[in-house]
């Protein structure tokens, strides 16, 4: 089995001497094995895009053993896009007030939508614990939150006035335990409150929320369009509803596209 695409942007010199990059390890594994089902994946999305690619990014981003992975799904994302009729860049420039420009992972054209995608991978505690045998705690929507927030930093103060969209992507190599209730939990914390009347507790309609959508009066995450938990099952997109003007997404197909997760 044979990956051409991938072979040609990865180029002889790595495929020879680099005996740490995941393909090189990968490319021996069965031929049903997962890992051969990724570079097969990839080598697809590669010969789609291949005509929107102009710089050397996603070849150089793909030659670096740290972001091989958190490349394919950029790519996976993009293409999907692309086959439900939307237009992407993966090289947009985009202008910002503070610094010259800045490269979102996925540009959506008309649109005008940003859409940075984050890998999710095992924590180190939740590998531990499954060798372990034991029962083990781990607190994977702590490490979500901080996902997110890192990309809030890239943005923020940059005079971004267009939506930006996160996309959590599952590792299908070293997957992490996380539910669309966790990042739902996330995001927005839901706190009932209720009341004892006549010797019966009751919920009332007052709900306080506490998640990253709301921190400061929602004015910590107010750029965030919304986060989306990519191809699991079910897939979910949540809105924030505390975004700011420049961020809220038209109703309209890319809207439809999200919400039908």
């Amino acid at each position: 089995m044979t990956y051409p695409n991938l072979e040609r942007v990865l180029g002889k010199t790595l495929l020879m001497k680099n005996s740490s990059h995941p393909y090189y390890k990968w490319i021996m594994k069965s031929k049903d094995s997962k890992e051969k089902s990724f570079l097969q994946r990839l080598d697809n999305y590669l010969e789609t895009v291949n005509p929107l690619l102009h710089t050397k990014r996603i070849p150089s981003n793909l030659r670096n053993s740290e972001q091989f992975i958190s490349t394919y799904y950029e790519l996976e994302v993009g293409c999907y896009l692309l086959n439900q009729g939307f237009e992407v860049d993966f090289e947009h420039n985009l202008p910002v007030e503070i610094g010259n420009h800045k490269t979102p992972d996925v540009f959506v054209i008309k649109e005008n939508i940003i859409v940075e995608v984050k890998k999710l991978s095992q924590s180190d505690e939740v590998e531990m614990g499954i060798k372990s045998g034991k029962v083990f705690k781990f607190n994977s929507p702590n490490r979500v939150k901080d996902r997110i927030s890192d990309e809030l930093g890239k943005y923020s103060r940059r005079g971004i006035k267009y939506p930006l969209v996160v996309m959590l992507c599952k590792d299908v190599i070293d997957p992490p335990i996380l539910t669309p209730d966790d990042l739902e939990a996330v995001l927005f914390c839901r706190s009932d409150r209720g009341i004892f009347a006549g010797g019966k507790f009751h919920l009332t309609y007052d709900v306080d929320y506490e998640g990253l959508y709301y921190v400061d009066n929602g004015r910590q995450a107010d750029i965030l369009s919304g986060v989306g938990l990519w191809r699991d099952k079910p897939m979910c997109f949540f809105e924030n509803p505390n975004v700011n003007r420049y961020g809220k997404i038209p109703r309209g197909k890319i809207l439809d596209f999200l919400k039908s997760f």
